[in-house]
C-alpha cells in the first residue's frame, strides 16, 4: 500500500515538472512561432516575382502549419488549440434546419418585416397629419 502511494505520488512530481515549464520557454516559443509566421508572410510577397503562386501559396501554408505546431507546445498555444478542438465538437453538436425549415423562417421574417413597416408608414402618417393640423397647415 505504502509502495503504491509513493508510486502515485512519484507519477504527480513528474508530471508536475513536465507541465511547469517555466513562462520564458512559453514566450519564447510563442516568439519563434510569431517570427516564423511574420517570415512566411514576407517571403510570400518577396518571392511574387520569382515563384508562382501555387509554389507560395504552399509554402506559405507549410510555414503557417510549422509556426501553429511551435505555439502548440507552449501552455498558452496549447491551451488555444484545446478551445479550438472543444469548439469544434460543440458546433458538431449543434442541429441545424432543415431546407424547408430554413425557407419557412425566412419568410416568416419578411412577412412580419413588411407587417410592420406598413403599421410604422401608418402610424408616421397619422402623426404628421395631426402635426400639420395643428400648426394650422391643413390637411
Amino acid at each position: 500500500m505504502v509502495r503504491e502511494l509513493e508510486q502515485v505520488v512519484a507519477r504527480n512530481m513528474n508530471s508536475k515538472v513536465e507541465k511547469g515549464r517555466s513562462t520564458a520557454t512559453d514566450t519564447l516559443l510563442l516568439l519563434v512561432s510569431i517570427v516564423m509566421l511574420l517570415g512566411g508572410i514576407t517571403a510570400y510577397y518577396y518571392y511574387q516575382d520569382l515563384a508562382i503562386t501555387p509554389i507560395r501559396v504552399a509554402g506559405l501554408i507549410t510555414v503557417t502549419l510549422l509556426a501553429s505546431w511551435v505555439a502548440a507546445q507552449s501552455q498558452k498555444g496549447g491551451a488555444f488549440f484545446r478551445f479550438l478542438k472543444e469548439a469544434d465538437i460543440e458546433r458538431r453538436k449543434v442541429v441545424w434546419p432543415s431546407h424547408q425549415e430554413a425557407v419557412q423562417t425566412s419568410l416568416m421574417v419578411i412577412v412580419v418585416t413588411i407587417l410592420i413597416s406598413l403599421f410604422l408608414a401608418a402610424v408616421d402618417w397619422m402623426l404628421g397629419s395631426l402635426v400639420r393640423s395643428l400648426l394650422g397647415g391643413g390637411g
